[in-house]
């Protein structure tokens, strides 16, 4: 995820770099969008998920071999991409509303990475986290949580059954934005301890696969145990 200060660079270099991150981030997300709907048929969405955790698997362990065994490393990756990827299964095919919940933990996810890189691009002031991603600013951050609620509070109105209170919704894409925050941040720690930019080079203009999937990393789990203790919150009580 991005909440950046840019530096300048020269004209034509920035506009070369933001067609290619476009165009790539689109056809990504066109990707996994049809991923989500389409699910378990034909087993689209776990070859998905199992191609991009074994991607992010190797990348983990290229950024870790310095610091431990490659069996701990090894077993640290699988752990850090397969249980997001298992959580994000269990959301789609296990809940009542599994598609429009997945829609719309993706698209906030995304949605926060893109409205945070804007922002954080032509706004950027005041970084969050200098130590661990200098160019991570608050106002892409909170540019990034607006987003992030708006689409939480928008998406199930469409997509599941009756529809969600729209402060529920929002509530959720608040917890999420800061979930996304720590995955991030997690991922860019990974990355300045190993003194690499990028995780990987595997898509253009965004790096590897860890630097397009870290906030969904973290915010994959915990949207699934929110929405279960919700789920459990509601069947005790009815209050909702």
């Amino acid at each position: 995820m991005a909440y950046e200060i840019i530096e300048e660079e020269p004209a034509g270099i920035k506009r070369a770099g933001f067609l290619t991150r476009a165009l790539t981030g689109a056809a990504f997300a066109l990707i996994w969008l049809a991923g989500i709907v389409i699910g378990l048929r034909w087993f689209v969405l776990p070859i998905l998920c199992a191609v991009v955790a074994v991607i992010g698997i190797h990348e983990f362990m290229q950024l870790r071999r310095k610091f431990a065994p490659t069996w701990l490393n090894a077993i640290l990756g699988f752990l850090y991409l397969v249980i997001p990827f298992a959580c994000l299964m269990l959301l789609r095919n296990t809940t009542t509303e599994g598609l429009g919940l997945c829609l719309a933990l993706v698209l906030s996810v995304w949605g926060a990475d893109t409205a945070g890189y804007i922002f954080g691009s032509l706004l950027g002031r005041h970084k969050l986290a200098p130590r661990i991603s200098p160019k991570k600013s608050w106002e892409g951050f909170i540019a990034g949580i607006i987003v992030s609620m708006l689409i939480w509070a928008i998406v199930p109105q469409f997509f599941v059954t009756g529809g969600v209170p729209w402060w529920l919704g929002a509530g959720m894409g608040f917890i999420v934005a800061w979930a996304g925050l720590g995955g991030d941040l997690f991922e860019s720690q990974l990355k300045r301890r190993a003194g690499v930019k990028d995780a990987g080079t595997i898509l253009p203009g965004h790096g590897g696969v860890l630097d397009r999937f870290d906030s969904l990393l973290a915010a994959a789990p915990v949207t699934l145990i929110v929405l279960l203790c919700l789920e459990i919150v509601v069947s005790l009580s009815g209050l909702i």
